[in-house]
């Protein structure tokens, strides 16, 4: 587990990103805001910018930058670094998602499917 850790520290240190990104997103980038009550491990992949994993709290977000406009991209959310299951959605690059509720299996709810 402590090299699972290590990993993902060092790879997230080598990627772009922001927390508490601005509303408007720029058009390289794909972000997903945690507007949940937990902190839980995000993954935001798009083409162009790579894969960033990362705790993120309530009120924060994780984007990842230099992304290729107009692709579509993979944001996940996981309980914590040792969950077999999480949720996941495709957006395009140049938006943001929003987690709002965490639930096992794929059942999260989103903030562009909440309205």
């Amino acid at each position: 587990m402590h090299l699972m850790t290590l990993t993902l520290s060092a790879f997230a240190m080598l990627l772009p990103f922001s927390l508490n990104a601005a509303p408007g997103i720029d058009e390289e980038a794909l972000c997903l805001r945690n507007e949940s009550e937990r902190t839980h491990l995000f993954v935001v992949e798009a083409p162009g910018a790579g894969r960033l994993v990362q705790e993120i709290a309530p009120g924060e977000s994780l984007c990842a930058a230099g992304a290729i406009p107009g692709a579509t991209g993979v944001v996940s959310v996981f309980e914590g670094i040792n969950a077999l299951e999480g949720c996941s959605r495709l957006v395009p690059v140049g938006q943001s998602e929003t987690m709002i509720e965490y639930v096992d299996f794929d059942r999260c709810f989103w903030g562009s499917n909440s309205d």
